[in-house]
């Protein structure tokens, strides 16, 4: 008989615990709705920024990078030019 009053006392506790942890949990979920709908408006502000910049960065590195491969190649024409024109003298 006191095993089961024991065990029906630790079911009663669980039960307990567990529908605290439910409002618990519920009332986080609450209080923490604004900064979900903050962080997904700033997010979207964000985005709305940095996709033109994002396009932008695209095209001028397009537009730029066979002179940046050429820019390494500098040395070696400046050489060469020399040399043209210490030959052409």
């Amino acid at each position: 008989m006191e095993l089961a009053v024991v065990l029906l006392l630790l079911g009663a506790f669980l039960l307990f615990f567990k529908l605290l942890a439910v409002v618990f949990k519920g009332v986080f979920f609450v209080f923490s709705i604004p900064f979900i709908v903050l962080g997904s408006v700033f997010a979207v502000v964000l985005l709305i920024l940095f996709i033109p910049l994002a396009v932008v960065a695209g095209v001028l590195t397009v537009a730029l990078a066979p002179l940046f491969v050429l820019g390494s190649l500098l040395p070696l024409a400046l050489m060469v030019m020399g040399l043209y024109l210490v030959i052409k003298k």
